[in-house]
């Protein structure tokens, strides 16, 4: 079977970080994978060229592109493959695909609807293009039943296949140590520091935990437009002694060994990576019930850990404070939860079921 991923570019995301790993499973499980970038700017562009996964150029320049000799590539392209599975949209590479002999999927990641501030026209001419394509596609996937939810609602997708499958996280393999604990007591946070990403709400809540009495240190990695404004706050709040703010790291997995609690306070997310990337370390999360995927990884092993507001939060926050040893004993079933539902395997198995379907 000959498939072909589309995203934009191999920089550092976890979109982009998904489609790379499920490309390289289903390359290793025997099928005749290719990845089209728009750009070869990226980190990820010299791992993908290390696991011999074919990389095609797509000549697109910009969001609105229509060159006509760039359409007809497209289309030329798309009519060697089977499968073509686009991850982000495009008008001009919808158009191609919609012309050409393959069977389409499409992968919604997440809405970016309220998310960024743009043009106002640009938005609403964007989106009736998207409205329009997305409903020609052969198989709509969401990777949650948030996304797929605001999907219908925002796009129609009536006459659409539509399925939901969540996604998969190539996932270390960890075993609990209980030794790896510090002394104190330690909250973590690993995450692209954007506005949606609401840290100022984990600040918040942090401060209420300390107030009540409780004591530990917060630890932040990441890095991002917010990085300023969550930086001022501490320094506003008088936290910069019980704060640490780590900025971008690579070797996350050193910070999650440190972490007894994660706590994710974003809102709208389409799926909850960054929870199963802390289950897979064995540490429990803590996330709002407006977080929209992160409530459905979080809710089926932890319900008492999705909370309303920050006075909620301490609260949590309080409870494993004084019950730590609740963290340890359960740090097994997280792992397990993580591997069985949560793998890149798992993920590889269930979009092959639907190419099958498409062909």
């Amino acid at each position: 079977m000959k498939v072909l991923h589309c995203i934009n570019s191999p920089h550092i995301g976890g979109l982009e970080r998904l489609v790379i790993e499920l490309a390289i499973a289903q390359f290793k499980k025997g099928l005749e994978v290719s990845i089209m970038l728009d750009t070869t700017k990226g980190q990820y562009y010299d791992y993908l060229k290390q696991h011999n996964i074919p990389i095609l150029i797509s000549g697109i320049k910009g969001g609105f592109d229509i060159n006509l000799r760039t359409y007809k590539y497209l289309k030329q392209v798309f009519n060697d493959f089977e499968i073509v599975h686009v991850h982000s949209f495009s008008p001009i590479r919808s158009l191609a695909l919609k012309h050409s002999k393959a069977k389409s999927v499409y992968t919604m990641h997440g809405l970016s609807k309220n998310i960024r501030t743009e043009n106002k026209i640009k938005y609403i001419f964007r989106e009736m293009l998207k409205r329009h394509f997305l409903n020609t596609f052969d198989m709509f996937i969401a990777n949650s039943k948030h996304t797929l939810t605001q999907a219908i609602d925002h796009y129609g997708l009536k006459g659409v296949r539509k399925k939901m499958i969540f996604n998969g996280v190539k996932l270390p393999a960890i075993v609990p140590d209980e030794n790896s604990y510090s002394e104190d007591f330690v909250i973590g946070l690993v995450s692209r520091f954007t506005y949606r990403k609401r840290i100022d709400r984990l600040i918040h809540g942090f401060d209420i935990f300390l107030k009540k009495g409780g004591k530990g240190r917060l630890i932040l990695v990441g890095d991002g437009e917010a990085f300023p404004d969550v930086k001022k706050q501490i320094q506003t709040m008088n936290l910069s002694a019980e704060i640490e703010l780590v900025g971008y790291s690579n070797t996350v997995n050193t910070y999650y060994a440190k972490f007894d609690v994660c706590v994710h306070p974003s809102d709208n997310e389409g799926f909850g990576l960054v929870a199963v990337e802390a289950y897979s370390h064995g540490k429990p999360v803590i996330a709002f019930s407006d977080s929209g995927g992160l409530v459905e990884v979080i809710a089926p092993l932890e319900p008492d850990n999705i909370v309303d507001n920050e006075t909620q939060l301490a609260a949590r926050l309080f409870y494993y404070y004084e019950h730590r040893d609740i963290i340890k004993k359960n740090a097994s079933s997280r792992i397990s939860y993580a591997a069985n539902m949560f793998s890149i395997q798992r993920m590889e198995q269930d979009y092959l079921e639907v190419y099958k379907t498409l062909i």
